[in-house]
């Protein structure tokens, strides 16, 4: 019963990490960054966006990423839905367009 309990917070956890960011460190020797979703290189210095909208920054300690929002939506049930060929969001209601929500952060 306690591993259900835990492998459900888990779960919960990796549900709230789509605003998160992360932070890989540099391998000895490397001379550039690899963006862990489309495997391109990276100069140390440089900074761009993912074809998942992360912002992502390498230098020769490490490269670090965040998604591009982390919105804390004020209204209940209202939801983000993240465009990714354009890196904008939009956050609605999806049963009722009238409830206009409110939210906090954000990025575009």
């Amino acid at each position: 019963m306690t591993s259900l309990a835990l492998v459900l917070v888990f779960f919960a956890f990796v549900s709230l990490s789509d605003s998160a960011c992360f932070r890989e460190l540099t391998k000895p020797g490397a001379t550039d960054c690899t963006d862990v979703y489309d495997k391109s290189k990276h100069a140390f210095g440089s900074t761009w966006r993912n074809k998942r909208c992360m912002e992502c920054v390498c230098s020769s300690d490490a490269m670090s990423c965040c998604m591009m929002h982390g919105v804390i939506i004020k209204n209940e049930g209202c939801i983000v839905k993240t465009d990714l060929s354009t890196c904008t969001f939009k956050v609605f209601h999806p049963k009722d367009p009238n409830i206009q929500c409110s939210y906090d952060g954000g990025g575009k």
